[in-house]
């Protein structure tokens, strides 16, 4: 049987290794007491998961994809090499499975002083061989542990022209060029608010004025105002606008749908409301509901 090496896998799975030593000691940078949680290597794609007791922030994670593609293109030499696991210490290479270390070792050494750590896995010679990285997320694993998610040459292309397309893509529908997205995208993003503020006070006005002409159906001594309201009007409005424009009575209002609310003044609305059989949440004052009961009661 003769055994074929995948020359092409077998380099993108080296870039993505190498890169993942780069990460990890520029992590090191920001969390002077972080470890190394597990990591997994693929073609051209990393995930490494470190302790912290925080987040990096946007601006963080900026910062160190930009280190870590400036070592890449500072085209510093990769060297890997056997020696004792005491040796390899003193040369304070990272060690995160100690129990597991034979008395000899191998060590991955970036540079002189970039990154210097015990593994047997395959790497590039120099790290101008990784082309470029970047940094694709950051996620919460465990409690105290993070992940970045990662990738390199050349799926880091990939990556830049789909972003690319979807830029352009919206660069088109917006008519601006692609420095423009994100104030076009600012711009919309008010009119928005501002159309959904106006929307808002204009529904409210709608809801009651047409409070003030439904009929008061109440027949209880206890409750001034029993008001059925109509299936498109939304619930939460109504309950808002009834409180506003009838807040020195002690209402019921509900829907054919079954949802009530019920509002008293002076006693418990949770007496009033058991009294009448309906289920319901809430509080003292302000009990609401879903019960097919409300429809019949008045």
């Amino acid at each position: 049987m003769k055994l074929i090496v995948d020359v092409a896998q077998r380099y993108a799975k080296m870039r993505a290794h190498t890169a993942a030593h780069l990460l990890h000691a520029q992590l090191g940078a920001v969390f002077s007491e972080t470890k190394q949680a597990g990591s997994f290597v693929d073609e051209d794609y990393l995930r490494l998961d470190f302790a912290a007791d925080r987040a990096l922030t946007g601006e963080e994670l900026l910062e160190i994809q930009k280190k870590v593609n400036h070592l890449i293109y500072a085209a510093l030499p990769v060297e890997n090499f056997e020696t004792s696991y005491d040796e390899a210490i003193k040369l304070w290479a990272k060690a995160f499975f100690e129990d597991k270390y034979g008395d000899t070792v191998r060590v991955v050494k970036v540079d002189q002083n970039i990154s210097t750590e015990l593994c047997g896995g395959t790497h590039v010679s120099n790290t101008k061989d990784i082309g470029c990285f970047v940094i694709l997320a950051q996620e919460s694993v465990a409690s105290g542990i993070k992940r970045i998610v990662a990738l390199t040459w050349p799926k880091v292309f990939e990556y830049l022209q789909e972003k690319d397309q979807i830029l352009n893509s919206l660069a088109e529908k917006f008519s601006v060029g692609q420095k423009q997205v994100v104030d076009k995208t600012e711009k919309l993003i008010k009119e928005h608010e501002s159309l959904q503020n106006s929307f808002g006070q204009l529904q409210n006005k709608l809801v009651a004025d047409m409070l003030r002409w439904l009929p008061n159906k109440t027949n209880n001594p206890e409750l001034q105002l029993v008001l059925e309201i109509p299936s498109d009007v939304d619930f939460k409005i109504a309950l808002g606008q009834v409180r506003k424009i009838f807040e020195n009575q002690n209402f019921l209002i509900y829907t054919k749908e079954w949802n009530f609310a019920l509002f008293m003044q002076e006693w418990s609305a949770k007496t009033l409301v058991q009294s009448l059989g309906l289920k319901w949440w809430w509080n003292d004052q302000l009990v609401q509901g879903r019960d097919p009961k409300v429809a019949t009661i008045f």
